[in-house]
């Protein structure tokens, strides 16, 4: 009796051993002949089974000086799933099909998040890009008086994305003919926070100085605009 069953475990061994060495070989095989299918497809066929496909999020980051880098290090979470980007700026993640809130959150913590509902029921690619500009102002007017200066400063803020707004570089000459600048964080750049349509915007400030002139050349308002768009 034990002779039979150690047996029949030594048949169902083999059985899968066999079975096994069988899939190597045709993954094997498909792979030569340059038609394999990734497991996250062949999962998406099976009956049953909820469809896993892979999400990648390219992020990019363009700064001040019109350069492209790619994002190292940029948060991204799609539903309960979360990676950072590596050093191409591409996070991956298997993600059930469905219907989620997506969140990309840049390695430059000044910046704005990302934040989209998306579809995912394929294979595909949320492309990110993160661009920081000059808004120099159109036009300005100034109201001084000792110790204050109330400033209204005009721009247009250009169409497409989403855009946000920083504290505003100032530079002026007091009434005393002395040079001042007034700016916060790194470049002139620190968090954004404000939220603006396209169109002409009109902010309003009130100056612990006494100002008589403004450099409108070296004068900006820091700009963040989101672009993102979906690919295979």
């Amino acid at each position: 009796m034990r002779e039979t069953t150690l047996s029949r475990r030594m048949k169902t061994v083999h059985s899968a051993l066999y079975a096994a060495s069988l899939i190597l070989l045709l993954l094997a095989f498909l792979v030569y002949q340059g038609s394999f299918t990734p497991p996250s497809s062949i999962v998406a066929r099976v009956p049953g089974v909820t469809p896993v496909y892979e999400l990648r999020v390219k992020v990019e980051v363009v700064g001040l000086d019109g350069v492209t880098r790619n994002d190292v290090g940029a948060l991204v979470m799609v539903g309960f799933t979360s990676a950072y980007t590596d050093s191409e700026g591409v996070a991956r993640l298997q993600i059930p099909v469905g219907r989620y809130s997506a969140y990309v959150k840049s390695s430059d913590l000044r910046l704005i998040p990302l934040t989209l509902e998306i579809i995912v029921e394929s294979n595909m690619t949320l492309n990110t890009r993160f661009e920081v500009v000059k808004a120099h102002p159109e036009k300005m007017e100034l109201d001084s008086r000792p110790g204050l200066t109330s400033v209204k400063m005009f721009f247009t803020a250009p169409e497409g994305g989403r855009l946000f707004i920083s504290y505003p570089q100032i530079s002026g000459v007091t009434s005393n003919g002395v040079p001042v600048k007034m700016a916060r964080g790194v470049d002139g750049v620190s968090n954004f926070f404000q939220r603006v349509e396209p169109g002409v915007v009109e902010l309003r400030l009130d100056l612990e100085k006494e100002i008589i002139s403004i450099d409108e050349q070296s004068t900006f308002v820091p700009l963040q605009i989101i672009n993102w768009w979906i690919s295979a």
